[in-house]
């Protein structure tokens, strides 16, 4: 009887582990892709309007 608990629990934890394995690698590709397509490196150049810490720097 405790085999059959011990390997119906660890199926359990097998079955739970690939799921989360399969369920990550669907859920990571979609949210990088989301990101890197709402920021734009050269926009967020162009309206940056504050002075930069090099232009302050009169060590030179």
């Amino acid at each position: 009887m405790f085999k059959l608990f011990f390997s119906t629990g660890i199926m359990g934890i097998g079955i739970a582990v690939a799921a989360s394995i399969a369920w990550s690698h669907t859920i990571t590709p979609l949210q990088a892709t989301t990101a890197s397509m709402s920021i734009n490196p050269t926009e967020v150049m162009a309206t940056y309007k504050a002075p930069l810490v090099v232009e302050q720097w009169d060590a030179i």
